[in-house]
């Protein structure tokens, strides 16, 4: 099977990168080879994804984290996202809604604690080491590429608002073009910072004091004593055993049970279908996530405030009674909820000693709430917009709990090794996309940089789906007569961005990124 480009994965054996930007698998690869390992060389990537991707993540953002070690075969789960503000409560929202932007959408930021945390429990650099080349990119400058320029373009009306994104993104009054450099000086500074204090300077020290000031100055709920409660979490993933594989996913508040979900219930199907195109498997695949969707719908929110377990929605006889109700001849409606569009940013990783790292950050939507603190050239996020305000519901807002969130990476192992790892952005669609390239490579046995250019589909409202064109023949009018209401977008043009590590038994590393975005991936 051949992908759009014609392209093949990058192959190795030291060690490989794949991320959303060339710049940050570039940070990645030169740390593997200085003597990095794989989560020394995620957090330089990361960091530089922060500067040259400011629309997909920033310092004011959240992130999650899933590690192997290549050691001992253990995969642990890093989350780090923030929680409503203190003073966020039902009664502050009295007309029933969080606005998109300002300073009202923002939940403590959590990527810096991830950072800090990440290398402290798995790295062997130093944090000024780390960082160091996105300290460079940031105080000189790098060429605006395609999305970056097209982003802020979109944006242009939300960054004009407040002086800190009106000067740095539309100097003169115009969007920064396609290959004018970028210079951010007081990034550069604020990274620095961190390089130095780590997580205490973000959420204890200056940095935060600056933050809070802002704003309370601003009318915004974030304060001082939110930063300094803030701590990430670790602790073992979801896993479940997927076609003589280990299929490991980040625990809630992340929505990735809602793929390992699906996948269990589309399982079975593989053995009849043909390829990761025929319609038997493109309609199970879909009718198994809005299954699994209508779950997070009903039942998901932040455990340590609802007691919500997805292991009850993953028991075997949970998902046999779930594939039950999969009509292999007949689309269905399911209640999947709303189904927003946002961006984000995910990168992966694999050492010469075998450990990986699948790593995503996010501010939500581009830019966040699209607010910089002042001097510091900070982004912060507008996650509290992934609350719902309807009372009762588990993922109703209250202060100090935490979003369900669209955020999610995956990882697959066998017989105690890493075997693939990967993620998309993408929103409410990451799952989506996440299935289609996982069951590609690991049931269907196609190329990572094949799987990620391959024909992808996303669920909306009511029975519509969207699918990309070059879909073999009469695979779109075989959807339809399922009743599914089936529309064709072009090829490269239904979103999401997957960066794909996969590892064979002979250890040799294949590396695949996706060309819907600016992304790269590369062997050492």
């Amino acid at each position: 099977m051949q992908g759009l480009t014609g392209r093949l994965a990058a192959r190795g054996y030291e060690g490989a990168v794949a991320t959303g930007h060339p710049l940050a698998t570039r940070a990645g690869i030169d740390m593997l080879r200085a003597g990095g390992n794989a989560t020394d060389a995620a957090v330089a990537a990361a960091a530089t994804m922060v500067v040259a991707a400011p629309h997909l993540s920033h310092l004011g953002g959240d992130l999650f984290l899933l590690h192997y070690d290549g050691a001992t075969g253990e995969v642990t789960a890093l989350n780090a996202s923030g929680a409503a503000p203190r003073r966020a409560t039902l009664d502050s929202y009295p007309d029933g809604s969080i606005r998109l932007r300002g300073f009202r959408s923002t939940t403590v930021p959590g990527l810096v604690g991830g950072w800090d945390l990440a290398l402290r429990l798995f790295g062997t650099r130093h944090r000024q080491e780390v960082l160091s080349a996105a300290i460079a990119h940031a105080e000189f400058g790098f060429p605006v590429g395609r999305n970056l320029a097209a982003a802020i373009r979109a944006n242009a009306d939300t960054l004009s608002a407040l002086p800190p994104t009106r000067d740095l993104f539309l100097p003169d009054g115009r969007p920064v073009e396609v290959g004018k450099t970028l210079t951010q000086t007081h990034l550069a500074g604020t990274l620095r910072a961190i390089a130095i204090g780590g997580a205490t300077e973000f959420y204890r020290g200056g940095l935060a004091s600056i933050i809070a000031e802002f704003m309370a100055a601003s009318g915004g709920d974030l304060d001082a004593e939110d930063l300094a409660a803030f701590e990430p979490a670790v602790g073992p993933p979801l896993s479940r055993p997927w076609r003589g594989y280990d299929l490991h996913v980040q625990p809630p508040v992340s929505q990735a049970h809602v793929m390992l979900e699906a996948m269990m219930i589309a399982e079975p199907l593989l053995d009849e279908c043909e390829g990761p195109l025929s319609p038997e498997w493109l309609h199970g695949g879909i009718e198994a996530i809005k299954l699994a969707y209508a779950d997070r719908h009903a039942y998901a929110g932040d455990p340590r405030a609802t007691g919500y377990d997805p292991e009850q929605l993953l028991r075997p006889e949970r998902i046999a009674a779930r594939r039950a109700e999969l009509d292999r001849s007949q689309a269905k409606l399911h209640d999947a909820g709303p189904l927003p569009a946002s961006d984000t940013t995910q990168l992966v990783v694999v050492d010469r000693q075998g450990n990986a790292v699948c790593l995503i950050q996010s501010l939500f939507h581009n830019f966040g709430c699209g607010v910089m603190v002042p001097g510091t050239g900070i982004l912060l996020n507008n996650r509290l917009t992934g609350f719902t305000l309807q009372p009762g519901h588990p993922n109703c807002l209250a202060p100090g709990k935490r979003p369900i969130h669209t955020l999610t990476t995956y990882m697959a192992t066998k017989d105690g090794r890493v075997a693939l790892l990967g993620g998309s952005p993408g929103g409410m669609n990451q799952v989506q996309t996440n299935l289609q390239t996982c069951a590609a490579i690991l049931g269907f046995d196609v190329d990572p940089q094949v799987a990620t250019e391959l024909p992808r589909w996303f669920i909306g409202d009511g029975l519509l789906v969207t699918m990309e064109d070059r879909l073999p023949r009469g695979v779109a009018e075989r959807l339809r007569e399922l009743g599914h209401d089936f529309r064709l977008c072009p090829p490269l043009h239904a979103g999401g961005c997957a960066q794909i590590i996969a590892r064979d038994c002979d250890g040799l590393l294949a590396a695949g990124s996706d060309p819907r975005g600016d992304g790269h991936a590369d062997v050492v």
